[in-house]
């Protein structure tokens, strides 16, 4: 507990240093770094109450940045009206009607609140303090650090059995991590719930990277970048886990077809490294294949866990299917787990009667505890931001393009790990998500104040008109005519 308050003091002074010297604005890629390094169990438990985490310490700090810095004209940012506010509004709305009609209030509410505090919060600091396209690299830069300096100590993880979380006090939660999975027992999460998590931040830390290698200016920070990436693809690799590779693939796809030339070129160096890495090491090509084969098997561990996913959607909607009140409003925020719910599943070669102790994906978990309305509300908040981006990128310049597609790439990927993870929430990984949908939404009008900005650096100031001159003698005591003899 000691090592967690002296962390937790260190951290909220060297955020405040920074938005005291460097403005709010510039404070926001530090506290980037800081919410995605620290762990759950970075925290001080308060029984009957919320958690003091790290993370929230670094919001309640960044919140007092706001209020003392970041509401000047020089710092405030060019959005006066917070996108989807309206969504924002209604979901929050409609979080407190599933609250109060839970079966578990006190759950609901605690889960109600955490929300609010930690990712809603996130999602109107960045809103209201990003100005620049420059600050959003710097957000940028702070993701991909922070992923680079984790990446390091899952090598570390896994070749010296030494973890960061070994740091912490030990916290309990439901993501057993090995719980699905028998036989994968060397997998890397550093300070990530599961491993599963972690590869999820990663595919979403890879293209962030491989963007910053396109707008790097230097050579150095264009091979830090490079070597970044292949530690990075390691580590992902080390997480073993399908979800993960499988969404970093379809953002790389993405970026191939709509990213640009210059992307185009490193996807594609990228591509021959990993084929010869495959060729050279045929164990890793092997590995994968016999991912893919296990995934189909149900009678596999592995098979099991995919399978999973679908009884949970079929249970999801035969229990809602009961009562017509709870498919609207649902059991209430984090109710999930204390329903006590059993179900019909094929394990260990016949059909056994089950508990569901947890629900392995946000989609499902969102439909039981909010109802079809709520997730219908939550999926229309997620969906805004990633239609401004799309909308944008037809109407951005080429330049701008790529930074849409990073934006359009990050969220399609959770968004695609949400069907088979239960990744929304909670956790670093969500944490990133809330600040990505924010500079996704406010991009549009960032580059609408810079141009506007450039159009005004770049007008010639006006010319001043000569004073009228009705004579001669006005002009020679003006001093504007001067006798042919004197000039």
């Amino acid at each position: 507990m000691a090592f967690v308050i002296i962390l937790d003091i260190f951290v909220v002074g060297l955020l405040y240093v920074a938005g005291v010297t460097r403005g709010f604005e510039r404070a926001l890629p530090v506290a980037t770094f800081l919410l995605i390094l620290f762990p759950n169990e970075s925290q001080i438990p308060i029984p009957g109450f919320l958690d003091i985490t790290t993370q929230r310490l670094i919001v309640f700090t960044l919140i007092a940045l706001y209020f003392q810095f970041g509401r000047s004209p020089e710092d405030g940012g060019p959005v006066n009206k917070l996108p989807i506010a309206g969504l924002l509004i209604l979901q929050i709305i409609w979080m407190v009607v599933a609250t109060v009609n839970s079966v578990v209030f006190t759950v609901s509410l605690k889960s109600t609140l955490s929300q609010l505090l930690d990712f809603f919060t996130v999602f109107y600091l960045y809103a209201k303090g990003v100005r620049s396209t420059d600050t959003i690299h710097r957000i940028l830069r702070g993701f991909v650090g922070a992923m680079l300096f984790l990446s390091v100590f899952a090598f570390i993880e896994y070749y010296f059995d030494w973890s960061l979380l070994s740091l912490f006090p030990v916290v309990g939660h439901r993501f057993n991590v090995n719980s699905d999975i028998y036989d994968r027992i060397d997998r890397v999460r550093t300070t990530f719930g599961h491993p599963i998590l972690f590869g999820g931040a990663l595919a979403m830390a890879i293209p962030a990277a491989l963007y910053l290698i396109r707008i790097s200016k230097s050579k150095a920070g264009q091979i830090g970048f490079s070597l970044g990436i292949g530690l990075m693809f390691w580590a992902i690799y080390k997480t073993d886990s399908r979800g993960p590779w499988l969404a970093l693939l379809l953002s790389c796809v993405a970026m191939v077809f709509f990213g640009g030339k210059q992307l185009r070129k490193y996807l594609l160096i990228i591509a021959l490294v990993v084929a010869t890495t495959l060729v050279v090491r045929p164990g890793i090509y092997t590995s994968l294949e016999n991912m893919y084969v296990a995934t189909k098997d149900p009678d596999s561990p592995m098979g099991s866990s995919y399978q999973w996913r679908y009884t949970l959607y079929d249970l999801v909607k035969a229990q809602l299917g009961k009562n017509p009140a709870r498919a609207v409003w649902g059991y209430g925020p984090e109710s999930f787990y204390y329903l006590g719910l059993t179900t019909d599943f094929y394990l260990d070669g016949e059909v056994r009667t089950v508990k569901v102790e947890s629900c392995d994906s946000s989609v499902a978990a969102l439909m039981m505890e909010t109802g079809y309305l709520g997730f219908a509300i939550t999926a229309l908040l997620l969906l805004a931001p990633l239609w401004i981006a799309i909308r944008g990128y037809f109407a951005a310049s080429e330049d701008r393009k790529p930074l849409l597609v990073l934006f359009i790439c990050n969220m399609g990927a959770y968004f695609f790990l949400m069907t088979n993870v239960a990744i929304y929430g909670w956790g670093q990984q969500t944490y990133i998500l809330w600040v990505i949908l924010a500079m996704a939404s406010i991009y549009p009008t960032v580059v609408k104040a810079e141009a506007a900005r450039e159009s005004e650096s770049t007008e010639p100031a006006p010319l001043e008109p000569a004073p009228r001159v009705w004579g001669t003698a006005q002009a020679l005591q003006s001093g504007q005519y001067q006798p042919k003899w004197n000039a």
